[in-house]
């Protein structure tokens, strides 16, 4: 199979030298070796100079398949409203997905088809990556899916790699196989976004590949942030604040292309999406919380309205799962993570104890969601480590999620 080439960063890191991988540049640390938590460093002066002296200038071309992260753009995951006051233009670039840990692609992921990736096409079901939609825009979406996967080689790369990483955890005894195919898919996926719709002009053509690319990718992101089992929280919350900078990112991509997206065929998914985003908390699950914030005399004045911006986005997800949600939006809250307060993740950067009380009940919102795959036990063990994390001084703050995990464990 012909590969295309890359060119070689020559001022690159040592770190992304080192791993074959296209560096951003960027210093004292670039994206890369940040997200991936490596050290990172660069080459003298003089050293760089030696190592270029003897090359001709031409670009090597790598011996795989290997993503080219491009630096944020005019979208970057930590600035959304910059994005969405952008004029509309080209897409940007994926920001800051970290690569995958890999040596050289097995000798079956060499082909573009091939019959695992027929296995994985025959297995697809939109309902299993989307299951918060109803019946009717199953069927809608299913098949606008599968006509611009046709069109955008990155949308069917990324199909067929959250197809694989659901199935990973289907198949116990074929995981590594499914994981394995998993990963490269997604990395192909990114590389291919990069080398081509990143650098197009955003139109009627593309709108719609675009942002079902950016929803599948996030779902996908997120998987594999849940199923991550770390020694502390620490750990985790680093994780999940890269997660939701990328998950920023790929909003900011839609926003651009607002006007065409409600001119284009996704326009009913579009609507539907936003319509219940704006939903108003109704329920009293989140009372007590919301008492304790507004009394809490260590959060600043911007921080309590953050936190509580954050506590009505999770009662609208208590609202949906546990009263009489007949249309099945319940799930959609899994899937808006961008929707999150900046000011609340700031929060959480810090580790301010009482941002980590609201997680907690958005741990008990995904112990509630376990049946969909992307979440299955994470709500468990990530309410139970932040109750450690926190201690039994703040245990009337995780008093109802605690109760409730009992209950329906």
């Amino acid at each position: 199979m012909l590969r295309r080439s890359h060119k070689k960063s020559r001022a690159g890191c040592l770190e992304c030298k080192r791993r074959h991988v296209k560096c951003d540049e960027q210093r004292p640390k670039c994206i890369i070796c940040t997200l991936s938590e490596r050290d990172c460093s660069y080459a003298s002066p003089t050293q760089l100079s030696q190592t270029t002296a003897g090359t001709d200038g031409t670009a090597t071309p790598f011996s795989g398949d290997r993503v080219a992260v491009s630096p944020p753009g005019s979208v970057s995951g930590s600035s959304v409203s910059n994005a969405a006051s952008s004029t509309l233009g080209d897409a940007a670039p994926v920001p800051g997905v970290p690569l995958p840990e890999l040596g050289h692609p097995s000798s079956y992921l060499c082909h573009d088809v091939n019959s695992a990736h027929m296995e994985l096409m025959i297995r697809f079901k939109f309902s299993d990556h989307a299951p918060e939609l109803n019946e009717e825009l199953h069927d809608f979406a299913s098949k606008l899916l599968f006509r611009c996967a046709l069109q955008a080689p990155y949308l069917m790369h990324q199909m067929l790699a959250v197809c694989a990483r659901r199935l990973a955890g289907l198949f116990p005894d074929r995981s590594d196989f499914f994981l394995e195919h998993a990963m490269h898919l997604q990395t192909r996926a990114i590389s291919i976004y990069n080398e081509t719709a990143a650098k197009a002009q955003i139109d009627q053509n593309n709108c719609s590949a675009l942002l079902l690319y950016c929803s599948l990718l996030s779902r996908h992101l997120l998987a594999d942030l849940l199923a991550k089992r770390d020694t502390n929280l620490d750990g985790f919350l680093d994780r999940y604040l890269q997660f939701l900078s990328i998950s920023g990112g790929l909003k900011g991509v839609s926003v651009t292309a607002w006007e065409l997206l409600l001119e284009s065929d996704i326009k009913h998914l579009v609507l539907w999406a936003i319509g219940i985003s704006q939903s108003l908390p109704l329920g009293n699950h989140c009372d007590y919380l919301r008492h304790l914030i507004s009394e809490s005399l260590s959060l600043g004045l911007q921080s309590r309205e953050a936190c509580l911006k954050a506590v009505d986005f999770l009662q609208v997800g208590f609202d949906k799962i546990l009263g009489h949600d007949v249309r099945n939006e319940r799930y959609l809250m899994i899937f808006m993570p961008a929707a999150v307060p900046s000011e609340f993740t700031d929060l959480l950067a810090q580790r301010r104890p009482e941002a980590i009380a609201v997680m907690g009940y958005w741990a008990l919102y995904l112990h509630l969601s376990r049946n969909v795959w992307h979440v299955a036990d994470s709500g468990a063990y990530l309410l139970r480590s932040i109750a450690r994390y926190l201690g039994p001084d703040w245990g009337h703050w995780l008093s109802w999620p605690l109760s409730m995990l009992e209950q329906t464990s």
